[in-house]
């Protein structure tokens, strides 16, 4: 019997990985690079929902720079994309748990800062106007069956709650699949060119491309990403798990404030960017599980087997 409970794991894991991996059959990893252009300098709560992810730039001057981006949905609970935070191995398995945990290696690297505008910026101990607010992160998890860029999400909770502000907030996130029309802000630290990396945050409005569209010019289903124009401007390396805010979708967490549409994803040269549909992932990121509890729930199942054996 254990056997063959072994083997119908494997298949299952077997047919997870093919389906994951069935979306972007035809696309090659080479042609795609993370990468606000032709976007123009963010002020002090324009967006108080962004939030940039740093890690240690220089040591003698206690200096910190963006890596990637995200976006605070509660007080300690951020969005982002995975592939910030991608993992070769993991200690969280896919046959005990729907999410792949980030290891404690990581996440003691990574800090959260919300409030703050530059790209590079010294630590800062205590919440102040200049500095903004700096957060250790407690844990990360992302889908199990991600593989870029297909599932490129992934949630974030702080050791410690931001304290909102008229230039710290949360944003909701959109609830419903809605093949929206029309212009969304998008916000990062990434590069201006291919070579310059921004000194500040910026902002840039993008047009969104129809839903069958998208498909069609990236020549698959694109039912989980939002697609944009990059006619005027564009995201780049450096801008990925930034938001892509919508306003007007018809949503109903869209009160007036707008949306988390989507996250940054990539950029697959000659053909445009594309976002991961936050919709798709609205039950995964409300009802978000954790390895450890994961752990905790498996640890307590077999203590229960192995006293029902001993009786």
């Amino acid at each position: 019997m254990f056997k063959l409970l072994s083997k119908l794991s494997i298949l299952l894991s077997f047919i997870q990985l093919c389906v994951s991996m069935n979306s972007f059959l035809y696309f090659n990893k080479s042609e795609f690079v993370q990468r606000v252009s032709n976007g123009r300098a963010a002020k002090l709560g324009d967006v108080p929902y962004q939030v940039a992810f740093k890690a240690l730039y220089s040591r003698i001057r206690n200096l910190y720079v963006t890596f990637c981006g995200g976006v605070i949905i509660g007080p300690a609970k951020l969005i982002s994309a995975a592939h910030c935070f991608e993992e070769k191995n993991s200690y969280c398995r896919k046959f005990w748990s729907k999410s792949t945990e980030v290891s404690d290696r990581v996440l003691r690297r990574v800090v959260a800062v919300a409030g703050n505008l530059q790209n590079i910026v010294a630590y800062s101990y205590r919440d102040s106007l200049q500095s903004g607010q700096w957060r250790s992160v407690y844990n990360i998890i992302y889908p199990t069956n991600y593989r870029f860029p297909v599932h490129d999400i992934s949630i974030i909770t702080l050791n410690h709650p931001f304290t909102f502000n008229q230039y710290v907030s949360s944003i909701p996130i959109a609830s419903q699949f809605i093949d929206y029309r029309g212009k969304c802000l998008v916000s990062g630290y990434g590069r201006i060119t291919e070579t310059i990396s921004s000194e500040k945050l910026l902002l840039a409005d993008l047009e969104i491309i129809p839903a069958r569209f998208c498909s069609a010019l990236h020549n698959t289903n694109m039912q989980h990403f939002v697609c944009t124009s990059d006619l005027s401007s564009d995201v780049k390396k450096g801008d990925s798990g930034g938001p892509l805010v919508c306003r007007g979708t018809g949503d109903p967490n869209d009160k007036g404030r707008g949306v988390v549409f989507g996250i940054v994803s990539g950029n697959r040269r000659g053909v445009g960017s594309f976002f991961t549909r936050v919709s798709s992932y609205h039950s995964y990121i409300e009802n978000k599980g954790s390895c450890r509890d994961v752990t905790l729930l498996y640890m307590l199942i077999s203590v229960i087997n192995f006293e029902l054996f001993l009786f």
